[in-house]
């Protein structure tokens, strides 16, 4: 493999870069595919503003995302600018959030999540008709915002609270989607943030402020992940002012619901398409569950199920892309990058690098019964190092507790053959997912 930092042929005056603007998806797979081989880099170089550079080696990626020192999360778009929570916050201040905000993700913190995750799941069934049709993107968007304010606030949200941060993040997903004025010119030249996306930043943040103003009015307050920021906040040894404790309820409450959304949502889409892994699943609910609510000791039982899980995650990741902003003038992999350069890092490109990963395109659950490793370098749908997903395991939890349950007793059908996916700041379905449902006769 190439030691030097390779920059594709491209049209003339704008040159590679709109090709990736008109479409990232194909362009990030397209060069994975052609160049991972050859060169660990490649960097697209616009006209104007900084060159940005996609990683190919997956070993390069884990080095890159487990050196917080040379290589920063950049703060990209209105959103990320104004936040700093653990999920947008680098240095000092995100280590004292992950600090205070790891123990919550840990032991038996995590059985309690999945119950509460198994029963939010069965009131949402208690709610379906035995047939109809349903906007599975949503119906799990109102799930997965009830499971992360019950399981880390300590408060369930009503479906309208819900429905309404659901379409804030869709208005947020059409803000960030990708165009040729967000790579190419230089943030003072790029436009501000429009109305809509100010008004739907309004709403999430007062939807979190309200959980946080409630849990200082208890006397008694929760133990859960509010009341350790509310707490953490009284030590003058951390840093932690009243915008930051709202920043990170808004980034955990959107993070949480939308990502596992995602992931549940297409785990349905592929399933149908894929009707013979779709029974095995039912038939492993109902020999594992036998009609009943999952708990934390079905977990290791449901094992189809986990790899529809990951083989989702691979397929479709929520999180398509890593960016990291190189802090000083560095060399990596035998090349140059300047201080300010963009480092792309795609976990839906490395997911379907045919050199890594055997019939790359097929949704093949199998290959994780002891095809590829759980370890395997080129699989990063959580991230990686220091970062990686601190909500790893409340989301993988769950997904697999949402579809075992949900197809045990319902027939879930994704009306859509293909799905239009647009990246913005997640893999988001550009509309509606229409899916029929059918109740199991019992």
């Amino acid at each position: 493999m190439s030691d030097t930092v390779h920059t594709p042929a491209g049209p003339p005056v704008v040159g590679n870069v709109s090709r990736f603007t008109d479409d990232p998806l194909r362009v990030l797979t397209g060069l994975q595919e052609a160049y991972s081989g050859q060169y660990p880099l490649v960097r697209l170089d616009p006209p104007v503003g900084q060159p940005f550079t996609v990683v190919l080696d997956s070993e390069v990626v884990h080095q890159i995302l487990a050196d917080r020192d040379r290589f920063q999360r950049p703060a990209l778009g209105p959103e990320a600018q104004r936040r700093q929570g653990l999920l947008s916050s680098d240095g000092m201040l995100w280590e004292q959030q992950r600090s205070v905000l790891q123990p919550e993700f840990v032991g038996g913190n995590l059985a309690e999540y999945a119950d509460i995750a198994s029963e939010t799941v069965e009131e949402m069934l208690a709610s379906w008709p035995e047939t109809g049709q349903l906007d599975i993107h949503e119906e799990l968007s109102v799930l997965t915002m009830r499971v992360i304010t019950q399981s880390l606030f300590s408060r369930d949200t009503d479906r309208a609270q819900a429905s309404a941060v659901h379409d804030a993040m869709g208005t947020f997903a059409d803000e960030f989607e990708l165009d040729l004025v967000d790579v190419v010119l230089p943030e003072q030249l790029q436009s501000g943030p429009s109305e809509e996306f100010e008004d739907a930043d309004r709403l999430i943040e007062d939807v979190a402020r309200e959980f946080v103003e409630w849990h200082r009015r208890q006397a008694n307050p929760p133990d859960d992940m509010l009341t350790a920021l509310i707490e953490a906040k009284a030590d003058p040894s951390i840093e932690l002012s009243d915008n930051e404790l709202i920043d990170e309820a808004v980034l955990f409450m959107v993070g949480g619901q939308e990502t596992t959304a995602l992931t549940i949502t297409y785990a349905f889409h592929w399933l149908s398409q894929h009707p013979e892994a779709r029974r095995k699943v039912i038939d492993e609910a109902n020999a594992v569950l036998g009609g009943e609510s999952p708990g934390w000791s079905d977990l290791s039982e449901l094992t189809y199920t986990e790899q529809v899980v990951r083989e989702t995650l691979r397929l479709t990741p929520a999180v398509w892309n890593l960016t990291r902003e190189v802090q000083d003038n560095t060399e990596l992999a035998g090349g140059s990058l300047e201080a300010g350069e963009f480092l792309f890092m795609s976990p839906y490109a490395h997911h379907r690098d045919s050199r890594i990963w055997t019939d790359p395109k097929s949704f093949r659950p199998e290959r994780w019964a002891g095809e590829v490793s759980r370890s395997i370098n080129s699989y990063f749908p959580f991230g990686s190092g220091p970062r990686v997903c601190i909500g790893k395991q409340i989301a993988l939890t769950e997904a697999q507790f949402t579809l075992a349950h949900v197809l045990q007793h319902f027939d879930v059908v994704v009306e859509q053959e293909q799905l239009d996916l647009h990246p913005g700041i997640t893999l988001r379905p550009s509309g509606p997912v229409q899916a029929s449902i059918t109740a199991h006769e019992q």
